[in-house]
């Protein structure tokens, strides 16, 4: 079950933004983000079943995207929000995001989306830079939400610590992770009319030149915003950048 986080209540006739977080991480990572959102909208953080400390059983629910499609569908979801003005989703939640665009036309940002090119072959190469790069991104994460934690221990403590969530994380979130990525390469994206933002950075390594180039010819009206010395957490690390793409966009798409 999802819980809303009400980051700002907005005021009548503002927008209504729902923002989607990533695998092992939580709403609170965008309340950098919020904060330079305007006040008048209603902008509301999800807490998704693949948050930090997740047992992954929420993979046998379905795939990301119909896993939200669900959530977005209950009646706490419809109270909270009838209306919503614009999906914003970071990495899985990017990816769930994208799956929805292909039953619904709200207008979506997508920020360091997962995307696997449909031609790709699944080799153990393939399997084996995955892995790499999704116990990378955990990483990067922890450091985020551990911060102030890591610089107060020695680094053997610091590592030690890190260590101990990739292993509670484990080879059930990375397979979690895996299946959720190749999932995207099914997707009938062709059936996306709504209007798609994606904002990516040229430092991440989970969305390389050649699955970027695979998902703009896939999508091929979404528009493409690749920032220069950004990461995967570039809605965390650059919120006042993302921040202010995504209050472009929205006011591109509703005037």
């Amino acid at each position: 079950m999802t819980t809303t986080h009400q980051l700002t209540p907005g005021s009548p006739g503002g927008r209504t933004v729902i923002l989607v977080h990533g695998m092992e991480d939580n709403w609170r990572s965008w309340l950098p983000l919020a904060r330079h959102l305007d006040p008048a909208w209603r902008v509301h953080a999800l807490e998704l079943p693949w948050n930090a400390g997740s047992d992954h059983e929420w993979r046998r629910h379905g795939s990301p995207g119909a896993v939200l499609g669900e959530l977005l569908g209950t009646a706490e979801a419809r109270r909270a929000f009838p209306h919503v003005d614009l999906l914003v989703g970071h990495s899985l939640g990017s990816s769930a995001v994208l799956e929805l665009l292909t039953e619904v036309t709200t207008p979506a940002m997508l920020i360091a989306p997962f995307y696997c090119p449909p031609e790709m072959a699944v080799t153990w190469p393939v399997f084996d830079r995955a892995r790499a790069d999704f116990l990378r991104i955990i990483d990067q994460s922890l450091e985020l939400r551990l911060s102030r934690r890591l610089s107060r221990v020695e680094p053997d403590v610091g590592e030690a610590m890190l260590a101990k969530v990739r292993d509670r994380i484990g080879p059930i979130g990375f397979m979690a992770m895996f299946e959720a990525f190749l999932h995207t390469a099914r997707l009938d994206l062709g059936a996306v009319t709504g209007p798609a933002l994606v904002l990516a950075g040229d430092r991440d390594h989970a969305m390389g030149p050649a699955r970027a180039a695979a998902l703009r010819r896939e999508l091929p009206h979404a528009e493409f915003v690749v920032e220069p010395g950004f990461g995967h957490f570039l809605h965390v690390r650059h919120a006042e950048v993302a921040a202010a793409h995504l209050r472009a966009f929205l006011k591109e798409v509703t005037s």
